[in-house]
């Protein structure tokens, strides 16, 4: 009976909605230039919002991924991980406990529409890195608040612990973009291919990965997706290199060889840090305390080129720097080593 009244009387709700309509309120308030003065500017059927959803929904951040990693590092993990913590961080430079029920990152971690009375950027501030250099880059320096190095390579020196998290976690893009970062060795010279200069890229991140130079079916690349490639067909946003550099012989960002460089050296290096013995034969490193800093050094820029994943691309003079320094110095180091083992070594016995 309960359960009959309920839903008659929903559906009484129902019709009366329907017969006298709805009196939604829009308001027109605010100044001239941040005021809506129509809701549906966005929120309507031909709205500026739904293109930007699609390509979102094909996004790493709307997989909720990020999210598995709330509670696991505590409260450094949630100020990047979900939108709850990243609001409170841009708020107040902090995050005070782990969240207990989050939600992924979405348009409102990154805008306020609602409150600001347009689409503007919560955070555009210069972004100051682990290691005090500056990232600034306009828009791109919202990106920059959690793709950044977690870790500053300046403490790394010998007897230098290190575990399969040693590092800089998992978004040092922002560190690599402007040429810093990395552990420079001793009388060697490091180059910088600025990607986000002011005559190239002016919003760093932004002006590759949200471009859309090319047509494309769907919204798997580029806008709000982020994305440079479609895993699943191929279709890439190398037009977006074309301003600079003639890409018709290349596909997809090898261009010059560059990337196929980047990952030939990598493999290099991670062969040359498993002889030295501080890595496994996947090239993660062994909990362990590294007696040689230079060495957990060379270990440091094999994880910072990994985890950046442009193979190269974000910055690939310094990137390539990096990993050239690192493999000389680890050849030079398994000499010294194999020399001090024989030395050492018990004489046979007659």
């Amino acid at each position: 009976m309960k359960l009959c009244k309920l839903l008659g009387m929903s559906a009484l709700a129902i019709m009366l909605i329907v017969v006298v309509g709805c009196e939604r309120k829009i308001t027109t308030e605010g100044d001239g230039d941040t005021q809506f003065t129509d809701c549906f500017t966005c929120h309507g059927d031909e709205g500026v919002l739904l293109a930007a959803r699609g390509e979102w929904q094909n996004s790493i951040h709307a997989s909720g991924t990020s999210v598995d990693y709330t509670n696991r590092g505590g409260r450094d993990c949630t100020q990047c991980h979900n939108h709850q913590g990243f609001l409170e961080y841009v708020e107040t430079g902090a995050v005070s406990a782990p969240y207990n029920n989050v939600s992924a990152i979405h348009c409102f971690t990154c805008h306020a529409p609602h409150e600001r009375g347009d689409l503007s950027l919560r955070v555009d501030d210069a972004y100051t890195l682990k290691n005090g250099e500056v990232f600034d880059h306009n828009e791109a320096n919202l990106c920059a608040n959690c793709h950044h190095a977690n870790y500053n390579v300046e403490v790394i020196a010998d007897n230098q612990p290190i575990s399969n998290r040693f590092g800089p976690h998992h978004g040092p893009q922002a560190d690599l973009l402007i040429g810093t970062g990395g552990y420079e060795f001793d009388g060697e010279d490091y180059g910088s291919t600025l990607h986000a200069s002011e005559e190239n890229l002016a919003n760093g991140c932004i002006g590759c990965h949200m471009g859309n130079p090319e047509a494309h079916d769907g919204y798997m690349i580029g806008g709000h997706s982020f994305n440079m490639v479609d895993e699943e067909s191929g279709e890439n946003l190398a037009g977006v290199c074309e301003g600079c550099h003639d890409m018709d012989e290349v596909e997809g960002f090898d261009y010059d060889g560059r990337q196929s460089q980047v990952d030939s050296l990598l493999d290099t290096l991670g062969t040359l840090l498993y002889e030295y013995g501080i890595v496994d034969d996947e090239f993660v490193a062994l909990t362990d305390t590294v007696a040689d800093g230079d060495a957990a050094g060379a270990l440091y820029n094999f994880v910072l080129v990994e985890e950046d994943r442009s193979h190269g691309i974000h910055n690939p003079q310094y990137i390539t720097d990096l990993l050239e320094t690192s493999i000389a110095y680890m050849e030079s180091a398994l000499i010294t080593k194999k020399m001090v083992a024989e030395r050492y070594r018990p004489l046979a016995a007659h």
